[in-house]
């Protein structure tokens, strides 16, 4: 008897010894890797995987600096996806790294782009490009430091063919490291440029200042963000306020020496995609650039930047020359001429809408000039111009928003509203 007692809890205790062991909770394998998930800007997912080795090597008691320096940078990005910028794209080249600049034509009223090594007829081992405004006074261009940092420079030109000491941009210069291809806009204030530092996500990025009249210096470069900025190299950013186009050079997704060339419509403001309205997946989506089309929501401002663009292509581009105006009526009209209006009252208004518009241009003329002459003008000068500038930016707000008021004025009439 006691014998058969024993055998039966000898197999009671073997199958419960198998149930627990069929019950036991099988490791979990993670449906991607920390760069997979990074690779596709899943960067919450990245770092839960990342959390999850942290406190791995914590039990081990292993070093955790590394992973705690990814954690930081995945926080890092992860803001700046949820900031991406609604970008439109309206077409993209590849081509090597060396021929950029003969894929991008700028309006001569915006400047003009060259290399370090063709403008100064200098070896440059470093690939630095040089911008020069098209007032033709100044350059300003990249050049290694004697520890073979890139920094932005500036000189004067003057008349005789000569030209003042480089200066260092003060205020950019120690911002980042390594700054190249500097560009700036029509304003004689702000500037582009790229560079690796602290606020980079990756290799290069994108940044943005603006000169500081009053303290004669430039403001702390800003990161300008995704979709132009990425855990890739990203090179240039140039914008060409005539023609309404802005190219962008990076080496996301590219191998070997070619970079990928993306033409977009500038923004007047900037304005974001809202996460919560467009979900992850499109964000991460809209971050990499990975469908050009799905940035177009209005085709028929995407074919007027097409056609513009292949006029600029071609050497045909003329802001005069071309159509009256482009005045977006709805998704899907895109008037040019005032012979465009069938409605009277919007036709009649078009004159005085167009007449703004030039004031508006005249003033946003003035301004530039003054801003330009004003960080070199001597202390009274800078003086004597400040209530002139403040009320020439006054007149610009007000003509800004009445064109706008127009603009909606002439729509209604159109559509019969």
């Amino acid at each position: 008897m006691r014998k058969t007692l024993l055998s039966l809890l000898f197999i009671l205790a073997c199958l419960t010894a198998q149930a627990q062991k069929r019950g036991a909770k099988q490791p979990v394998v993670p449906p991607i890797t920390v760069e997979e998930a990074i690779g596709k800007y899943d960067f919450r997912m990245a770092e839960t995987l990342l959390n999850q080795e942290l406190a791995s090597l914590k039990k081990k008691r292993q070093p955790t600096l590394e992973v705690e320096e990814k954690l930081a940078w995945l926080r890092k990005a992860q803001i700046k996806l949820n900031a991406v910028e609604r970008t439109v794209f309206i077409d993209s080249l590849i081509v090597p790294r060396s021929e950029v600049l003969k894929h991008i034509q700028l309006s001569p009223e915006c400047g003009s782009l060259d290399t370090y090594a063709h403008y100064f007829q200098r070896p440059d081992s470093m690939g630095c490009t040089l911008f020069r405004p098209q007032m033709g006074d100044q350059v300003f261009y990249a050049q290694p430091d004697e520890g073979g940092n890139l920094s932005l420079y500036t000189c004067d030109l003057y008349s005789d063919g000569t030209s003042s000491q480089p200066r260092l941009l003060d205020g950019i210069s120690n911002a980042e490291e390594h700054q190249n291809n500097p560009y700036m806009l029509m304003d004689g204030s702000t500037i582009y440029f790229a560079a690796q530092g602290p606020e980079s996500l990756g290799g290069y990025d994108i940044f943005m200042s603006r000169y500081d009249a009053d303290d004669h210096r430039f403001l702390t470069p800003e990161n300008i963000g995704m979709p132009f900025n990425s855990p890739a190299n990203d090179y240039l950013y140039v914008i060409d306020e005539t023609s309404d186009l802005g190219w962008f050079v990076t080496d996301r997704n590219m191998t070997g020496d070619s970079v990928c060339i993306y033409i977009f419509i500038p923004n007047d403001t900037r304005k974001v995609y809202i996460p919560e309205e467009v979900g992850d997946t499109a964000l991460q989506n809209y971050a990499r650039i990975t469908s050009i089309r799905d940035t177009w929501t209005d085709e028929s401002v995407v074919r007027a930047a097409q056609a513009r663009l292949r006029q600029v292509r071609a050497g045909q581009y003329n802001a005069t020359n071309t159509e009256e105006f482009c005045l977006v009526i709805t998704d899907n009209q895109v008037y040019h001429r005032t012979t465009d209006f069938r409605n009277n009252e919007a036709r009649q208004m078009v004159a005085q809408w167009k007449q703004s518009k030039n004031e508006l241009q005249q003033v946003q003329e003035q301004l530039r000039q003054l801003r330009t002459t004003y960080h070199k003008a001597t202390p009274d000068w800078r003086q004597s111009q400040k209530q002139n500038i403040l009320a020439l930016e006054q007149n610009e707000e007000i003509l800004v928003k009445r064109i706008k008021q127009m603009e909606n004025q002439m729509r209604k009439a159109e559509l019969g509203l």
